[in-house]
């Protein structure tokens, strides 16, 4: 089997990222030819990497959508991306990986079965004539596949594919039995650093648990747009040894090793495979009720799933964990069998191969 991979939009770190190296893995023990197409602009030493460790070969060609481009021209620079790698390997299957829900779903009407793979979704509504593209494009011989059953339906009801013709695949995370918690009680959150991981929430809730528990140490891994001014926050209320943002750190396994409780407080979320590596590691959780989180996280069982805007029910919550070791140890045993049992490696990969063989192989099944 010879497969194209695409991926329009690589970032260093992050759920899409993550996706992509086990996919290169699955393919290598597989035994599948494959070829990774990016954007000539995505020539990061990354990429590079990734396709030497796993044999798959690199191709770069030019695309001029930008974040400002028309609408109506995304698709036909795309197809220009697109065509002639897509003439000159002939592949048995495309495979899009994107988190920019629209991009590269010019594929879809290409005379090659499609895996259209969405890490997110969009906030609004698509218009009318998007939506009809999307919707016949996926009824194509193509499958569209999303990370959690939260996901799915947003997919559906904002960009118009047909939820029958859309799968689910949850993101997987490898098992880390090393636990070795720091005498200080921290609390860590992973992620970029933007409006919709909602930092001003997650502040409001350190400061809260900080005033019953002055010892502990809030920690958030990641860069972005609000990491900054987020710093300035900290600043100004004099908080800069209790709540501690280092920006990106490419090994994060030393702080969820340190950590007591994981903290997410996202206003949306397709899956959060932050989270996930969390759980692998026997943290108990403290989550959004929002998205997938609560696909992920067991309410009362791994962790805690609270409303999007109660501060003070995530402060209480977090509370709650930091004072009760044994409740620490229990939930986070119990999520440890929760990522083996269904977000694992192994089963990420049987349901990835059986979406392969269902395009290749039985288009009038589905």
């Amino acid at each position: 089997m010879r497969v194209l991979v695409i991926v329009p939009d690589f970032v260093t770190y992050g759920g899409t990222n993550r996706f992509l190296e086990r996919l290169l893995g699955i393919h290598a023990r597989q035994g599948i030819v494959t070829t990774l197409l990016v954007p000539t602009d995505q020539s990061c030493p990354e990429l590079v990497s990734l396709s030497e460790r796993y044999c798959v070969e690199l191709v770069r060609s030019p695309n001029r959508v930008k974040t400002d481009t028309t609408p109506f021209l995304t698709p036909i620079y795309d197809f220009f991306f697109l065509w002639q790698t897509v003439l000159t390997l002939r592949p048995d299957l495309i495979v899009v990986s994107t988190g920019d829900p629209g991009r590269l779903s010019i594929a879809l009407y290409f005379p090659v079965p499609v895996l259209y793979i969405l890490h997110s979704f969009p906030e609004q509504r698509f218009r009318s004539l998007p939506r009809w593209y999307l919707r016949i494009g996926s009824m194509l011989n193509n499958l569209v596949m999303t990370v959690s059953n939260a996901a799915a339906g947003s997919v559906s009801e904002t960009m118009g594919i047909p939820r029958n013709r859309i799968e689910v695949v949850y993101n997987s995370c490898r098992i880390d039995k090393s636990r070795i918690e720091s005498a200080t009680p921290v609390i860590l959150t992973a992620g970029h650093l933007v409006a919709y991981k909602n930092p001003d929430l997650w502040l409001k809730v350190a400061v809260l648990v900080l005033r019953d528990c002055p010892g502990a140490l809030f920690v958030w891994l990641g860069d972005g747009e609000l990491l900054e001014s987020t710093r300035e926050k900290v600043k100004r209320m004099s908080l800069e040894e209790r709540i501690l943002l280092p920006g990106y750190i490419p090994d994060p396994s030393v702080w969820y090793e340190k950590a007591q409780v994981y903290f997410q407080p996202s206003l949306r979320e397709s899956h959060g495979i932050a989270v996930l590596e969390a759980m692998a590691n026997g943290l108990p959780c403290v989550v959004a009720d929002t998205g997938g989180l609560p696909e992920s996280v067991a309410g009362e069982e791994t962790g805690y799933v609270c409303p999007v805007d109660d501060s003070a029910g995530f402060a209480g919550r977090i509370s709650t964990l930091l004072d009760n070791g044994a409740l620490r140890e229990r939930m986070g045993a119990a999520g440890r069998q929760r990522v083996q049992k269904c977000f694992s490696e192994e089963l990420q990969e049987r349901k990835i191969m059986t979406l392969y063989e269902r395009l290749l192989n039985k288009p009038g099944e589905r």
